[in-house]
């Protein structure tokens, strides 16, 4: 059986009909973000009993493996459970962490048994590895997260390195396992929900502790508090933000959510993005949106990508007015914090001294959360832990050698996009490259959910090539992907 074929036994669920999830795992689901929220609460609270949270961990971690055991035997409702922690952990930072600190603590430890368990239910629900390891974003992956794990021979941290490497590998065949067993719908709803309720439990800890809801970041105007959530950081939450939006504008775009639903939901997005103030996150998601959007027609996409060359040209030309336009934009007034990207191209410099040392094999897979803080040489003594761009970042961590598949993979999802467009594919896409201009994104120290959204994208099949002779309304028509038998692989209703 081929990575194909497994699509035509796929469950779908019917146009705007909610994920089919049996109360049991709504009930697990819950009783284990009770544990998590607890776990918050206890740190914020010097009084706090281990002696009551004690239980509940207990209650948590048999529920979780009842979970999982539910999902390696295939339920679609136990791996809709896990997908949902998996999405609500991986992006949550319980505890505060400074630049460099790698050490293992409950936080790290609990990502990691979670990443496990995201491999083994991935393995046991994926296809044959014959059949998905030939395509060439499964191929690209899986060399990656190899040589990530051999690099972590060399690496300062050799421990920390292996780590993430692991996890990204076993982020490969839990992708691979979502695609096949789970809808679009079910996928696309069970996101919404989950970080609805990871922004709303954001906003009660930044009113309740701000100290924990918001994170200090450096500006040319000194330092400023930012709401990060349960993020960590602002900018991070800003990413969750921008994942939650395109995950609404999905389901709208599909037919599978009616706009007054989509609105309010949509608005909490808004407000957090906003009260984050991740200008990243704010372009990532707007462009993500707008490329989707002009995808439906090849000319309006040729248009588009013109009138922005243009722009971006009249705006170098007319330089006098960029100052004005700097201090709009800018945090602190001054124009020179856009137009060095707040500090970043200092931070581009040094790594690329950094990169230019072992260029072929880099200096081991997250090795920049050692190396990086050592330096002091930053404006105002910042210290940082990742490259503030993805192709440095993983230029630094596996060098040329092990950059190559991702580069690759990149120009591979690009002529998709352009000649085979296809919306969860290409948000995803297109997510990921405008995170990746100003954050390590997918390829950060530990891997993130936009990680898992890049692998699924990578391992997507294909979508139908364009048809010249008929519009683009026409050619969306078309509900879902279609194999050489004109079978349906994934069932949609067609773009708004």
């Amino acid at each position: 059986m081929t990575l194909i074929d497994s699509y035509v036994r796929t469950k779908i669920s019917q146009r705007g009909q909610w994920p089919e999830v049996g109360p049991l795992s709504i009930f697990a689901v819950a009783i284990l973000t009770f544990a998590i929220i607890s776990a918050i609460a206890i740190q914020l609270s010097d009084q706090a009993s281990w002696v009551i949270f004690t239980p509940l961990i207990a209650i948590g971690v048999f529920i979780g493996l009842w979970i999982v055991v539910r999902a390696i035997s295939g339920s679609s409702a136990a791996i809709i459970s896990y997908l949902v922690l998996v999405v609500f952990i991986t992006d949550a930072q319980f505890r505060a962490r400074g630049a460099g600190e790698i050490g293992t603590d409950w936080q790290s430890l609990l990502k990691f048994v979670l990443w496990t368990g995201a491999g083994v239910i991935g393995v046991a629900n994926a296809p044959p590895i014959r059949s998905w390891v030939r395509r060439p974003g499964s191929l690209c992956w899986l060399s990656y997260g190899l040589i990530a794990m051999v690099s972590s021979a060399y690496s300062p941290a050799p421990v920390y390195s292996f780590g993430c490497a692991f996890a990204l590998l076993c982020f490969l065949p839990f992708a691979i396992a979502l695609i096949a067993k789970l809808s679009e719908s079910q996928f696309l709803w069970s996101l919404v929900g989950t970080l609805a309720v990871f922004l709303l439990i954001g906003w009660l800890v930044y009113y309740e502790d701000p100290s924990l809801g918001a994170s200090r970041f450096w500006t040319y105007g000194g330092i400023e508090l930012r709401m990060c959530g349960i993020a960590g950081q602002a900018n991070n939450l800003g990413s969750v933000c921008a994942k939650y939006l395109g995950a609404i504008f999905l389901l709208w775009f599909g037919g599978r959510c009616r706009l007054r639903y989509a609105l309010p939901l949509a608005a909490l997005g808004i407000v957090t993005l906003y009260a984050s103030d991740a200008r990243t996150g704010m372009i990532a998601v707007v462009i993500a949106i707008g490329g989707v959007l002009l995808a439906r027609s090849l000319k309006a996409l040729v248009g588009a990508t013109v009138v922005a060359v243009t722009g971006a040209l009249a705006m170098l030309i007319f330089s006098v007015r960029l100052d004005t336009l700097g201090e709009y934009f800018s945090r602190s007034g001054d124009p020179t914090e856009v137009f060095t990207l707040t500090g970043r191209f200092e931070i581009w410099e040094y790594v690329w001294q950094k990169i230019a040392e072992r260029p072929l094999f880099g200096w081991g897979y997250s090795a920049s959360k050692v190396l990086l803080p050592q330096y002091t040489g930053f404006m105002d003594n910042l210290m940082v832990d990742t490259a503030h761009n993805m192709l440095l970042q993983s230029l630094l961590s596996v060098g040329f050698v092990g950059t190559a598949p991702i580069v690759a993979l990149a120009f591979y999802l690009l002529f998709n996009f352009i000649y085979r467009p296809y919306p969860l594919r290409d948000l995803f896409f297109l997510m990921v490259v405008i995170s990746a201009i100003a954050d390590a994104g997918a390829l950060a120290s530990t891997p993130t959910i936009l990680t898992l959204f890049f692998i699924m994208a990578s391992v997507l099949p294909q979508a139908p090539a364009r048809r010249p002779a008929a519009s683009a309304t026409k050619a969306w028509a078309v509900k879902g992907l279609r194999s050489a038998g004109g079978r349906a692989m994934i069932t949609g209703s067609a773009p708004r």
